[in-house]
């Protein structure tokens, strides 16, 4: 998580769960609060009577609690027990501010959906990521893969063209190793960096070597009409508010449940989505429960030459891996999606890669809240300047 990336302006109180918390005035520890070296107040937190001070924040890193001193910021004590800090852009990436949340009250397991008369926050944001899964499994009629370590499925023939930065295809392979290829199936199991500038185009929702011989289930299915399609036209305009957008076409492939090879008490769960109409094509990659691994790993996509490419950020570390189902671009914890019909490079304000800014209210600390409805809070994760 890089804080550098948030258009800080103003004044911020930090809530989780609703409850009043701050910052922590004592050293973190290293690779806590979502990031590599959080950020703590390192000076204590002011009185009523002290008015606004100004704090320096350190960064622990290297075993030293303040390796890296960042940015001061200014604080101060409400009547009523509480502080805010006027919070600026830390001086690198791979830092992030903090709340100490070891002392709140964690009353319910059971998040209820926030409710808000803006475009910022909507229910969807709450849903524990599986549940932002589209259907799949023999309940939804899917077709199921062989369960053959470094397997595909065979050809599929499209039911609607699908436009993929500029080229359209009318078929696909799903692989077994976590990735959609489009000319031949792939039993690749050890991915290649994006930008390969290689000669085809590929979608990782996450390529690495999983073996669905041992455990787990990879299966499809492909949508022109029903419920699965009017989910995904309202997902696409509630991500591109700017869109008046009808999908006719959506293509689900799902690995669920899948081990890593030669890692059979692991288990792995996403999805990527194709949604089409118009003349408009869209990804989508939903996280779920993600094992970390030893394996070489990595999502995102890439394309003839490179042309277009994108890597969602930590997700070539196969220890950070298991952080992919508490990221997003879209605010929806677990999802990432993309807009793939083939707007110009470096074109992120025409939607090539979807996300907006709002004002972020709580931070958490991940060293001492653990459960997955304690993470679902909004987050920020940096958009690397040459992917887009």
């Amino acid at each position: 998580m890089c804080d550098t990336t948030v258009s800080w302006n103003g004044w911020y109180r930090l809530f989780i769960q609703g409850q009043s918390v701050h910052m922590p005035d004592t050293c973190v520890d290293m690779l806590s609060c979502g990031t590599h070296a959080p950020l703590w107040l390192n000076g204590g937190h002011p009185t009523v009577e002290d008015g606004v001070v100004t704090r320096d924040v350190c960064g622990h890193w290297s075993n030293n609690c303040c390796y890296f001193q960042s940015n001061p910021i200014k604080v101060k004590a409400c009547p009523g027990g509480y502080y805010v800090y006027e919070f600026v852009r830390p001086s690198a990436c791979s830092l992030a501010y903090c709340a100490d949340a070891r002392n709140i009250n964690i009353t319910s397991t059971t998040v209820m959906p926030e409710t808000s008369t803006t475009t910022e926050t909507t229910a969807e944001t709450t849903l524990p990521a599986p549940e932002i899964f589209y259907p799949f499994g023999s309940a939804a009629g899917d077709t199921i893969n062989a369960a053959a370590d470094d397997g595909s499925s065979s050809v599929i023939q499209l039911l609607s063209p699908f436009l993929f930065f500029g080229r359209t295809y009318q078929q696909i392979y799903v692989n077994n190793n976590g990735h959609l290829t489009f000319n031949q199936p792939s039993s690749s199991y050890v991915p290649y960096s994006f930008p390969a500038r290689g000669s085809q185009d590929i979608i990782a929702g996450l390529w690495t070597n999983l073996d669905n011989s041992v455990r787990g289930v990879v299966s499809y299915h492909q949508y022109t009409s029903g419920n699965v399609l009017t989910r995904a036209t309202r997902d696409i305009n509630t991500h591109f508010p700017n869109l008046t957008f009808t999908a006719s076409w959506v293509f689900v492939a799902t690995w669920n449940k899948v081990s890593y090879f030669n890692l059979t008490n692991t288990e792995t769960s996403f999805q990527v989505v194709l949604i089409s109409g118009g003349n408009f094509s869209f990804l989508l990659m939903n996280y779920g429960d993600i094992a970390v691994t030893g394996h070489p790993v990595q999502a995102g996509y890439d394309t003839v030459n490179s042309t277009h490419y994108f890597v969602i950020p930590e997700s070539i570390n196969g220890s950070f891996i298991s952080n992919l189902r508490n990221s997003s671009n879209v605010n929806v914890l677990g999802r990432w999606v993309f807009r793939v019909d083939g707007e110009p490079r470096n074109s992120i304000l025409n939607n090539n890669v979807v996300g907006f800014r709002i004002r972020l209210s709580s931070f958490l600390d991940l060293t001492h809240i653990k459960t997955e409805q304690e993470k679902l809070i909004k987050q920020f994760l940096y958009l690397r300047p040459y992917f887009l």
